[in-house]
């Protein structure tokens, strides 16, 4: 009996939830402004001043590399830097 009254009471709350989403959207519906946007890869315009701007800028293979890094050592990777060593401390 416990299950049967939880049941109704979640779903008369679902219910509720439901029918005020549904009245929100038929309210909100109407006072939605109606205009047609366009995306500007459809402007014939912006296409032609985009192809310009790219073919103005320099190729990725004519920019100079970045030198301001030094560029990472080389670490093999079957040594562990942080190991101890294997030999025992008389022999060092």
């Amino acid at each position: 009996m416990k299950w049967f009254i939880f049941v109704i009471i979640a779903a008369s709350i679902l219910a509720v939830f439901a029918a005020v989403y549904g009245i929100t959207y038929l309210v909100n519906q109407k006072k939605r402004p109606k205009y047609k946007t366009t995306a500007p890869d459809d402007d014939p315009k912006f296409l032609r001043d985009l192809a310009t701007r790219l073919n103005s800028e320099p190729k990725p293979e004519d920019k100079k590399p970045n030198t301001d890094t030094p560029k990472p050592a080389e670490n093999n990777s079957d040594q562990d830097p942080e190991a101890p060593d294997d030999k025992p401390a008389s022999d060092k």
